[in-house]
């Protein structure tokens, strides 16, 4: 369907693609859900909280099993039980067997219950239709109930709102839904109920020593052979001048000491900036194409940096400079989190956090510190080659004067001397660079895990106060209303001239994000829902998009037609999985929006039941509903109205019996 604002027509056809942006499965909660040692009143409580979700056969089976099986009965419960029968339904629908359910629960009704008026008020609006003399009474019956019986009165009974009498208590049901559509501070909460439960905050773990036996080995070696040739020029020198012998002894083992600690400074600094410079060079970008984890990571890294663009920053210099960072950091969350049951929008949070700390590095003309950091400065270079001299200088001495006692056998162990001293500060620099290496890695790591827990905690509370699923069922109750009172409007209709009406809402086009608690419908952020009114004149059909999470709708479409302009209504489940409504008409394209989706990847190994949240948002989307009006005028025509009235007296006659059976 092309959704425009041009005026009536009687073509419509719907060739968008939907696309899922992001989803969120949250659990485990206890609002569908009991526990397997259930008590009554438990059971009760899941059946209301799947009535007042719009999930009325799941709490039909709940109210059932706490009132019938469980005897769970007062006042409130019958109450419930009543409204569960009926919600989202019209007489015709409701079979035998349920309105027995009412007759279990005789004379269980004190006239002095507070449920009693509420219960009584069921009833009247029950007989009070369809006649056409105005029912009397029914605004101050109304006016006794509590805000809550209220509220869930005028949710499930809207079906049998339809005399003339009852067209105050649709202008209070448009007034409180007014009023409601922005309760609970929904427009800085609703987006968070899209949140997925974030994952805990990781860091690679430091790279391990990497020296190995045959280093330590060698290390050993060297320095024993360095000692036993040393100790013998030494003492050799000794002989001849103990001064001279001494002093450079002394000089040789602490510009050795001196030159090696500034070498393991030197070598560190070097080469941890190099291995840095490399990280973040400009090499070729990881490829990677479809859907999987990796790809999604690539699309949030390129949507923040692009979003986190510094001020008075050009965007391509900002993109460019950064790459070699943007795809270094990407690589790390891959790497963390690339598991079969993460949903990449569960760490959406570190990459927010990863790209602001870039951002903010940039701006603080800080991006780059780590080459000053490691930078070797020129006293330390002077330092490590002047006591590197000094040592050598001081070896010269100890050489010459142990070459005046035994020149020949000094000699020879001044080579071996020379080389095991050379092969010994080589591998000793090499291991103590490596663990100075380990040591600032660990230092690293433990400063940014502690980051990225501050950055988790915080966006941990910012999700503390999200909705859940009876709120936001609440939330697209009222806009359902609000749409409808729109669309009245817009006809100008008054009630009693809308003969019925049919709601089926469905994820909207092009991109949307969808959650859902365990045992819950699936929830969207953006919503196409379709009003039918069904008048005298034939069926008037509005259709506007709702952006959920800010309450508020555009692309308005009209499309009115006869009761015999439409020959069949269906709602078909494709090979891979989505369930598309589909209403045919006689002179145009049908007319087809998809109501769920297919199960996806996340779904199949987050969410335990997909095919169970595919029927639940079914339930609540007023497919039911729908598919009776329509399939009923498409095959019927206009007498469908006539004949349904017809047809709903019998069932009408029994519940009514079955509700006055109630009162004691």
């Amino acid at each position: 369907m092309n959704d425009s604002s041009s005026g009536p027509t009687n073509v419509a056809q719907d060739s968008a693609n939907v696309a899922v942006q992001a989803e969120a499965i949250h659990g485990p909660v206890n609002i569908y859900q009991v526990a397997a040692t259930r008590s009554a009143e438990e059971i009760f409580q899941a059946g209301l909280n799947c009535l007042r979700a719009g999930m009325a056969p799941e709490a039909r089976e709940h109210l059932r099993e706490a009132v019938v099986v469980r005897s769970y009965v007062n006042g409130r419960s019958c109450f419930y039980l009543l409204l569960a029968l009926l919600s989202g339904r019209t007489l015709q629908q409701l079979p035998p067997n349920e309105i027995d359910m009412l007759r279990c629960v005789r004379g269980a009704v004190k006239d002095d219950d507070a449920w009693a008026d509420a219960i009584k008020l069921v009833d009247h609006l029950l007989t009070s239709r369809p006649q056409e003399s105005p029912a009397v009474g029914l605004e101050q019956e109304f006016q006794k109930l509590t805000d809550e019986q209220r509220n869930d009165l005028l949710q499930h009974m809207e079906m049998f709102l339809d005399s003339s009498a009852e067209d105050a208590l649709w202008a209070r049901a448009f007034e409180a839904a007014k009023d409601d559509r922005y309760a609970l501070n929904r427009l800085d909460r609703a987006w968070k109920f899209f949140q997925p439960e974030p994952i805990g905050a990781r860091v690679r773990p430091a790279d391990p020593v990497l020296v190995g036996p045959g280093a330590w080995t060698a290390a050993t070696a060297t320095t024993a052979l360095a000692l036993v040739t040393v100790g013998f020029v030494g003492a050799t020198a000794w002989q001849h001048n103990e001064t001279v012998a001494l002093s450079a002894l002394l000089t040789l083992t602490a510009g050795c000491y001196a030159s090696v600690r500034s070498g393991v400074e030197w070598r560190w600094k070097k080469e941890r900036r190099q291995a840095k410079d490399r990280e973040y060079s400009h090499r070729p970008a990881t490829t990677t194409r479809g859907d999987g984890f990796a790809s999604k990571i690539d699309r949030q890294f390129s949507h923040y940096f692009a979003l986190y663009t510094p001020n008075d920053t050009d965007p391509a210099l900002w993109l460019s400079e950064t790459a070699g960072i943007r795809r270094a950091l990407r690589d790390e969350v891959v790497t963390l989190y690339r598991e079969s049951t993460v949903n990449a929008k569960r760490v959406a949070w570190l990459t927010r956090y990863l790209v602001a700390d870039v951002t903010r590095r940039w701006q603080a003309g800080g991006l780059w510190d780590y080459r000053k950091e490691l930078r070797v400065s020129v006293l330390l270079r002077m330092r490590c080659v002047l006591t590197s001299i000094a040592a050598i200088v001081a070896g010269g001495f100890l050489v010459w004067s142990a070459a005046q006692v035994r020149p020949l056998l000094v000699s020879l162990a001044a080579i071996v001397a020379l080389a095991s001293v050379w092969s010994m500060a080589r591998l000793w620099l090499r291991i103590a660079a490596e663990y100075r290496r380990h040591s600032a890695d660990k230092r690293e790591k433990e400063r940014l895990l502690a980051g990225r827990r501050a950055a988790f905690d915080r966006w941990k509370r910012k999700l503390d106060d999200r909705p859940d699923d009876l709120e936001m069922a609440r939330w697209l109750e009222c806009d359902r209303k609000v749409l409808m009172e729109q669309a009245m409007d817009l006809y100008r209709l008054k009630r009693q001239d809308v003969l019925a009406h049919a709601f089926i809402e469905a994820p909207a086009t092009p991109f949307y994000d969808r959650a859902r608690i365990e045992n819950g419908p699936w929830r969207y952020s953006k919503y196409k829902i379709l009003l039918f009114l069904l008048t005298k004149d034939g069926v008037r059909q509005l259709t506007q998009h709702l952006d959920f999470r800010k309450a508020t709708t555009r692309s308005r479409a009209r499309i009115n037609y006869r009761y015999d302009a439409f020959t069949s209504v269906q709602v078909a489940e494709t090979d891979n999985g989505e369930n598309v409504f589909e209403l045919t008409l006689t002179n145009g394209d049908p007319i087809k929006v998809k109501v769920t989706d297919p199960p996806t990847d996340v779904t199949e190994t987050e969410d335990t039941d997909p095919q169970n949240a595919s029927q639940l948002t079914l339930g609540t989307a007023g497919l039911g509903n729908a598919l009776h009006v329509l399939e009923g005028v498409a095959a019927e025509g206009k007498k469908w109205i006539a004949f349904e009235r017809q047809r709903e007296k019998v069932p009408q006659a029994e519940v009514s019996r079955a509700v006055n059976a109630m009162f004691a």
